[in-house]
Parts: C-alpha cells; sequence; structure tokens
C-alpha cells in the first residue's frame, strides 16, 4: 500500500520528534563510556570512592566507567574539564566539600561556580579527618603543637590536600584561632602530601581517616586528635577536636558527584539511582566503613540543597576568618 506524500514526511517528522525527545529524556542514555573527573591524583580517598562506584556503575549501566584524574589549581582543571564537556551525563565531576563549598568563597576569582555550572547528582560519604604529625616528631599531644604555633620561630608548617581544600581552610582556621604561625604547604591531594609527613618534610597535617589512618595504624604518623562528634571506633585513644580545645574549628569534609547544568532531568534521575545505588552496596559500604568513611548518600533532590547549605555555612566562616585566594 502506497501512502501519500504527505503522511510519509509526516510519520518522518514524528519519528524524528520522538527520537528527540526520547534522546533528552535520557532515553538512549548512556550511549558511551561515561568518564568520572577527578580533581586529585589516584590513591586519594576521592579517586578511591570514584573507582569504587566507577566500577559498580560500569557493571550496573553496561558500559565503561573511566577515572580521569586531573589534579591542580584547587579543582579547578577537573572542574573546567567537565563544564565544557557535552551535557549529556556522559562527564561526571566527583569533588569534595573545597571542590563544591568552599571554592567559591575562597578565591577572589574561581574559573567555575559550583552552583551554577553543575547540576547536583549525589552526595557518597562524609569524612572524619585526623590531626597527625610524624610518630617521631617532638608533638605528643594537640597541647605541644598549640604551642609551637604559637611559639616556634619560623612557624610550623601544615600540609593540605590542595589550595581550596578542607585541609587548607582547616589550617587557616587553626592559624585564626591560635593567633599563631603556620606555614601553609599545600599538595596535589593526600598521598603526596602523607608521604612527606613520613618523611618530616612538613609537620602536620589535617586529612580524611580513609588515607591517614593507615599511616598512623603502621606507627608512622601520630594522631594528635580527630575531626568528628566523637571519638571513632578505629582510635578510640585519639581525643576529638573539642576535646582538645578546637572544637569550633571541627570540619568534617564530605564528598559528592555532579554533571555539567543542562544535563536532562531524567539523565540526572537515572545518574543519580545509579550513584547511591553504587555506594550502598555491602561491598562497596563495607570497604569504605572500614577504612572510616561515613557512608551517607543523597540523592539528587537532596545533595543540590545541601550543597547551597554549606556554602553559605562555610563562607560565613571564611569570611569571618578573613580568608581570600587569588
Amino acid at each position: 500500500m502506497n501512502f501519500p506524500r504527505f503522511m510519509q514526511v509526516a510519520a518522518a517528522a514524528l519519528l524524528a520528534t520522538t527520537s528527540a525527545l526520547a534522546s533528552a529524556q535520557g532515553g538512549n542514555f548512556p550511549n558511551k563510556p561515561i568518564t568520572i573527573v577527578v580533581p586529585f591524583p589516584a590513591g586519594g580517598v576521592t579517586d578511591q570512592l570514584a573507582r569504587g562506584v566507577g566500577q559498580k556503575m560500569s557493571e550496573s549501566l553496561k558500559v565503561p566507567v573511566i577515572v580521569d584524574n586531573r589534579p591542580g589549581a584547587g579543582a579547578q582543571i577537573a572542574a573546567n574539564f567537565v563544564k565544557q564537556a557535552p551535557a549529556d551525563g556522559h562527564t561526571i565531576f566527583i569533588g569534595d566539600i573545597g571542590s563544591f563549598a568552599l571554592n567559591g568563597n575562597l578565591y577572589a576569582k574561581l574559573s567555575y561556580d559550583p552552583l551554577k555550572d553543575f547540576t547536583p547528582l549525589a552526595r557518597l560519604a562524609l569524612a572524619p579527618a585526623l590531626l597527625v604529625v610524624n610518630a617521631d616528631g617532638p608533638y605528643k599531644t594537640a597541647a605541644d603543637l598549640i604551642l609551637a604555633v604559637k611559639t616556634k620561630p619560623g612557624g610550623v608548617s601544615i600540609a593540605s590536600q590542595s589550595t581550596g581544600s578542607g585541609g587548607h581552610l582547616f589550617a587557616e582556621m587553626l592559624r585564626d584561632k591560635t593567633k599563631g604561625n603556620l606555614n601553609h604547604v599545600p599538595y596535589r591531594g593526600s598521598s603526596p602530601a602523607l608521604i612527606d609527613m613520613v618523611g618530616n618534610q612538613v609537620e602536620v597535617f589535617f586529612d580524611p581517616m580513609i588515607t591517614s589512618g593507615p599511616f598512623v595504624k603502621d606507627g608512622k604518623l601520630r594522631a594528635l586528635a580527630i575531626g568528628a562528634e566523637k571519638r571513632s571506633a578505629q582510635f578510640p585513644n585519639v581525643p576529638t577536636l573539642a576535646e582538645v580545645g578546637l572544637g569550633d574549628i571541627n570540619l568534617v569534609a564530605w564528598f559528592g558527584m555532579a554533571v555539567k547544568a543542562g544535563t536532562p532531568p531524567a539523565v540526572v534521575s537515572l545518574l543519580s539511582n545509579e550513584v547511591v545505588k553504587a555506594i550502598q552496596s555491602p561491598e562497596l559500604s563495607k570497604k569504605f566503613t572500614d577504612q572510616g568513611l561515613e557512608v551517607a548518600p543523597m540523592t539528587d533532590a537532596q545533595f543540590g540543597p545541601f550543597v547551597k547549605d554549606e556554602t553559605a555555612r562555610w563562607g560565613l566562616v571564611i569570611k569571618n576568618a578573613s580568608i581570600k585566594l587569588e
């Protein structure tokens, strides 16, 4: 049976419109490998989360999930890579409290807007941090360290995961709290900083327990305090920051994922569900809990307001401490 030409044209147009609508709604997603872009080197907390979640997502979505480490410039290199990628959900940004909530307040000129350039996908976990020093160094207690910060000629060197990271903000708050002399030494992630801590190249570091904890257990570093509401079962003898008089600068890092703003809502919802399902899997949940993380996922609907609240909360802290980065 031959259909009139106008009916063939109408049918073709309808098919094209339906296909385009399905694509916009994420109907054919994913249709190529997914890349998770990490703003820190391999080996750190963010990288470990990306690889664990990425593997589970790959198994579920039946496409390769690639982890791409692009460290440097306070997460700006990685964030801009995702910002410039297509808004189709195939490129995901994973970051920490610094990437999402601190940088916008810290930098006078930031090359990305955490709230406007990205659509939140999910929060993954919370990361209590340990205040660590070299095990063979002179600081046996937090009081020893605070005294040195106030009196040591030349000051005390303090590492951070990067400029603008949670560790950096803690350093600035500790400086403001003690009115002492701290020399900030930014690294590209936890791993290189911890290596220099063991080598006694830098004196103190506030770093998530998942990365610093193993060095404490091995006797290479000493934990003076933990940034958490209560003591950890893994380190029951390590006091909280509140117990050593530093409770008002307690900072608990968190980690989450986002995609470029403009990504179709259906794709955002699908990815959010996949990420939450991955981090809640018995295998990953046990792995990261055993290492010192608190698996505490949020969906895209929950994570968006959380990021805004954290940005406002820490913005006030940063403003009061007069911290500004170029």
